[in-house]
């Protein structure tokens, strides 16, 4: 009995050997064939197979493989894509993009690509442009104007992480960004400050306001006092009202700013020359003014006008 045992056991391995061989014949493309084949392990010469050793069953795939420009095609026994990339003998990089996934089951005809995945850096740079600040200045007649820094462009570079796969760009993400020159920003000076010439004096303003002129007087009519009252007569200023004063915005026109009236029409024009600001008004808001006269048939008469008002410099 144990050297029939033995017999079967030898006939047995006889027969591993040359499942071996068919199994060399089948992966390097000898064996005919589109499809897939099961190969099982026979004994030779009827042979019994020991009931501790189980009988194998080994499929065969055939694969064709897209990597690197070239087509590959290869019959396989492994069962994932792993495998049949290991027995084509395709080495992948850590970060290769494979199609179907590695750990994917591998069917007969399966189509595997491979995308090579590399990451490199690149340098982009950019002008930076400057900007142009401007500074009133009341010393420097108005349109005059005086560069006191030349402005210059800055320069900066922008490192990106670029990802390619098989050479072509898929993805790029910022990294850093490096300014190389800075940016100086050009400085100009403007004069803010103007001339007026009138009976032959020269007067210089910092600003022209166009501006809605009513008129009042010191009367009841006008401030709610009358003559006895403790303030009247007396501006908000605390100067006591004359002619050439007038009532404005302290928002618009600082309270005591001297200023130049032109009168825009025929009657208007009669009143233009210089005013002082003393005074302020419930009605007078943004730009609006309230010229003082002595008397309400005066300022019945002057009534409503537009005017030009030239703040003068103190």
């Amino acid at each position: 009995m144990m050297a029939r045992n033995q017999a079967g056991t030898k006939g047995y391995l006889l027969g591993l050997g040359l499942l071996a061989a068919a199994t060399l014949l089948i992966v390097s493309g000898t064996v005919a064939g589109d499809h897939s084949e099961d190969w099982r392990m026979v004994s030779p010469l009827g042979a019994e197979a020991p009931a501790d050793i189980a009988e194998p069953v080994f499929r065969a795939n055939q694969v064709t493989i897209f990597v690197d420009g070239d087509v590959r095609r290869a019959t396989v026994l492994g069962s994932t894509v792993a495998a049949a990339l290991e027995e084509a003998g395709v080495k992948l990089g850590e970060v290769d993009r494979v199609t179907p996934a590695l750990d994917a089951p591998l069917e007969d005809q399966t189509e595997i690509t491979i995308a090579r995945v590399t990451t490199e850096e690149a340098v982009v740079y950019k002008r930076l442009g400057f900007r142009e600040v401007r500074r009133p200045s009341a010393s420097a007649n108005r349109g005059v104007t005086r560069v006191l820094q030349p402005g210059r462009e800055g320069r900066q570079a922008q490192h990106f992480a670029v990802v390619l796969e098989d050479g072509v760009e898929v993805a790029r993400t910022l990294v850093r960004t490096e300014v190389l020159q800075p940016q100086v920003d050009r400085i100009v000076e403007y004069g803010t400050m103007g001339t007026l010439s009138r009976g032959g004096n020269t007067l210089r303003y910092s600003r022209v306001i166009y501006v809605t002129a009513t008129a009042y007087t010191s009367g009841k009519e006008s401030t709610g006092k009358s003559p006895g009252h403790p303030q009247y007569g007396i501006t908000f200023s605390g100067l006591p009202v004359q002619v050439g004063h007038i009532a404005v915005d302290r928002s618009i026109i600082p309270l005591l700013s001297r200023v130049y009236i032109e009168g825009l029409c025929e009657v208007s024009r009669a009143f233009s020359g210089q005013y002082l600001a003393t005074d302020t008004g419930s009605a007078i808001r943004g730009n609006r003014i309230d010229i003082y006269f002595e008397s309400l048939p005066e300022a019945l008469r002057f009534g409503r006008r537009r005017m030009r008002l030239f703040l003068l410099e103190r």
